[in-house]
């Protein structure tokens, strides 16, 4: 295949993982990336404040990001110590780490020598893009020590790509928040005010939500936050908990303009696989009056349940006992089980009780359809 050809196939493949974000990773688009520039890894980190939202890599760089991250080797990058070394890789192309730090400076740096080398990633090339929900994703190639630095020439013909690549990552991250916003207005719709939050930050919210601002609820820098002591406490708590595992409800008390609000708090589905976070849940309001107006079938879908799934917790809110769930299904109890336990963790219980307290409280179990899903795309 001629160049010209391969990087139009490069290209296709770019737009591809913008639409279906698992092609990024494994043997995916950064595979390919890493191979034009004869390297061993490639990867994506979605960066806010010099924190980590995002990731994912190139099969063999998967183990090592993982390392990466748990022993947090983010904290002693060397180019987020001084504004010099950030302006030179925050220019629109691929920067080479020796155009940023000598030589000299890598073979003294403890990062270097302590992660970098030992894990193959030593020689590298990246490039900075800012993502609309104000992240900065950061693409890089790697190669070990022993193969020395990159070939400047095959690193021209990543910044021939650049502009894809940029192009994919927003198309990427604007999707994701495409998905949120028909969300929240699709609870609109049905009288339900609703917002998607991001570190209890305020993302997108629609109409109905920014109705209660500021007198019921403020949007503030640092979070979200209420008007009434006791519902802040609790909000507040749940913040505590991990991403992915922010859920839970609780009353705001009537006044004499409002009838009492139950507010709840649901983690939204497949953030903790986002590549650019958008945001981690997602917050509903509910009266007395529309308490009942809330359909289910739109409420478990933004927890990416499995149609069994949506059966399983369809029979358990009803209170049917696992062995009946199981008979009825014409499967073992053993598979209900793990079915459950999938259940708990998309939507961040751990317990059966937890789970009819988080959405029995939402809906009527008998008006929770059988329905699969939309269907997703698959990558193959």
């Amino acid at each position: 295949m001629l160049r010209d050809e391969q990087d139009e196939a490069i290209i296709d493949r770019l737009y591809e993982a913008a639409t279906i974000p698992e092609k990024w990773g494994g043997r995916g688009v950064l595979e390919t990336l890493a191979n034009l520039c004869d390297c061993t890894d490639s990867a994506i980190m979605s960066v806010r404040d010099h924190a980590l939202a995002g990731w994912t890599a190139n099969e063999t760089a998967f183990p090592k990001l993982v390392v990466y991250l748990r022993d947090n080797w983010i904290a002693q990058n060397p180019y987020v110590e001084s504004d010099e070394r950030l302006r030179r890789f925050s220019q629109p192309r691929f920067v080479l780490a020796t155009e940023v730090m000598s030589a000299e400076e890598m073979q003294e740096n403890f990062y270097y020598q302590n992660f970098m080398r030992p894990y193959g990633m030593y020689w590298h090339a990246g490039t900075n893009v800012m993502s609309p929900n104000g992240d900065t994703v950061k693409v890089s190639v790697h190669r070990g020590y022993d193969a020395g630095p990159l070939d400047p020439k095959l690193v021209d013909r990543l910044n021939r790509l650049r502009p894809h690549i940029a192009r994919a990552c927003v198309m990427t991250a604007r999707l994701r928040f495409a998905q949120l916003h028909a969300a929240v207005e699709v609870l609109n719709s049905v009288g339900l005010p609703a917002a998607a939050l991001r570190d209890g930050r305020l993302e997108v919210a629609n109409g109905l939500f920014e109705i209660l601002m500021p007198d019921v609820v403020q949007h503030r820098r640092q979070r979200l936050t209420f008007l009434q002591a006791s519902a802040d406490q609790r909000w507040s708590s749940i913040l505590e908990k991990p991403a992915m595992h922010r859920n839970g409800t609780f009353p705001i008390s009537a006044t004499e303009a409002r009838p009492m609000m139950i507010v709840h708090v649901l983690p939204v589905a497949g953030a903790g696989r986002d590549i650019f976070p958008v945001a981690d849940s997602l917050m509903i309001f509910a009266s007395s009056e529309t308490s009942q107006k809330i359909a289910p079938e739109i409420l478990l879908s933004l927890f990416d349940f499995t149609p069994a799934e949506i059966s399983v917790t369809n029979s358990m809110l009803s209170g049917t006992p696992i062995e009946e769930i199981a008979r009825a299904r014409g499967v073992s109890a053993d598979t209900v089980r793990v079915q459950l336990k999938s259940i708990f963790a998309k939507t961040g219980t751990h317990r059966q009780a937890d789970l009819v307290k988080l959405l029995g409280g939402i809906a009527s179990a008998s008006n929770i359809i059988d329905r699969p899903p939309a269907e997703k795309p698959r990558s193959h």
